[in-house]
């Protein structure tokens, strides 16, 4: 199995893992780059599961951001899975951030640092392959 995490934005970060290359994180500006770099991953990839942070637009979020973008890249990337055949999942924010904390990205060599966004999708990612219980490594390293 390949795994696809996404943290929406104007700037975007994106987390990859599979059995074979490990992990991988990036961040992206721009959801129009983004959906050049996402669309040949969906469409090529075998066995992917995507998962994307949810974002609901609410009186704080809007005014601190103030931009449409998430919106567009959750209903993009929804699109283009359902499309494809490709698992699609959602998660809130508090549900990586209360797991998957700076120390546990760490430990497995997943903290990036910089702006965040990529660290908030390997927070994703990691969440999914804790409760999901597919990839056993991931949970015996954080033991």
């Amino acid at each position: 199995m390949r795994y696809l995490a996404i943290d929406p934005g104007l700037t975007t970060g994106l987390a990859w893992f599979d059995e074979v290359h490990g992990f991988e994180s990036l961040e992206i500006r721009g959801r129009y780059e983004l959906y050049d770099f996402v669309t040949p991953l969906v469409r090529m990839a075998k066995d992917l599961s995507v998962i994307v942070e949810r974002w609901d637009v609410r009186r704080d979020t809007r005014s601190k951001t103030n931009q449409d973008d998430p919106r567009y890249i959750i209903g993009y990337v929804d699109g283009l899975c359902q499309e494809r055949g490709v698992r699609y999942f959602e998660q809130r924010p508090a549900q990586a951030k209360s797991f998957a904390t700076n120390d546990k990205l760490k430990r497995l060599g997943w903290y990036t640092g910089g702006e965040g966004h990529a660290d908030d999708a390997a927070r994703h990612l990691l969440v999914h392959l804790v409760l999901t219980a597919e990839v056993p490594s991931i949970r015996e390293a954080l033991v």
